[in-house]
């Protein structure tokens, strides 16, 4: 475990193979409930409290923002920001996912505000299954599709239909909504619009 510190409002995490194995967490557990799960939002919190006393980082009162990206050798990265307040009490707009997506339009912040889910998947034979289920059922709805060099990453219009329900079962649900800074550096949109018709009719 190794902590850099990028400024004193930024702190860079990296986490070996070896300690996500030691903490008994997957990167996929940290990127997709590390904001809704109690077990690991506790884990994640201990280590900021131990790159606080190793590197003076304290990430304030406020909830500061948390980014998981994967590693090749198995382990994940973790970027943490605080929140900045000027002596009005206002947050710096430097800091805001507003000003974020005003200047840089993030992928995902876009896809919050048309009601989208993100699912990610290990292989593109599960998407493809994906996919094909979904074209099957009818599915009309606006869906992109990102990859990096590891995974494939769904992300489709949440249009209340059931067989939306389906995903589940063959991906993982990425329920954070800082996700959308790891869709804009690091992956690349190969299928836009409607991506589940697509996907399902080139690789049927």
């Amino acid at each position: 475990m190794e902590f850099k510190l990028v400024n004193e409002n930024k702190l860079k995490i990296i986490l070996t193979n070896e300690d996500m194995d030691l903490l008994d967490l997957t990167y996929e557990e940290m990127a997709a409930n590390y904001y809704e799960d109690a077990g690991t939002k506790r884990i994640l919190w201990e280590i900021i409290e131990n790159a606080k006393n190793q590197t003076g980082f304290d990430s304030g009162l406020e909830k500061p923002s948390v980014v998981v990206y994967p590693e090749k050798g198995g382990g994940c990265f973790v970027h943490v920001t605080k929140e900045i307040k000027d002596s009005q009490n206002k947050i710096n707009e430097a800091y805001t996912p507003y000003t974020y997506e005003k200047k840089y339009k993030s992928k995902l912040y876009t896809s919050v505000k048309k009601k989208r889910i993100l699912y990610m998947f290990e292989n593109s034979e599960t998407l493809f299954e994906v996919c094909r289920q979904l074209t099957l059922t009818g599915y009309t709805g606006k869906s992109d599709i990102f990859a990096d060099k590891n995974n494939y990453y769904l992300c489709i219009e949440d249009n209340r239909e059931k067989s939306l329900e389906l995903i589940g079962e063959y991906g993982i649900l990425i329920n954070n909504p800082m996700f959308g800074f790891y869709l804009d550096e690091h992956t690349k949109k190969i299928i836009s619009s409607d991506a589940v018709k697509k996907f399902a009719e080139v690789f049927s």
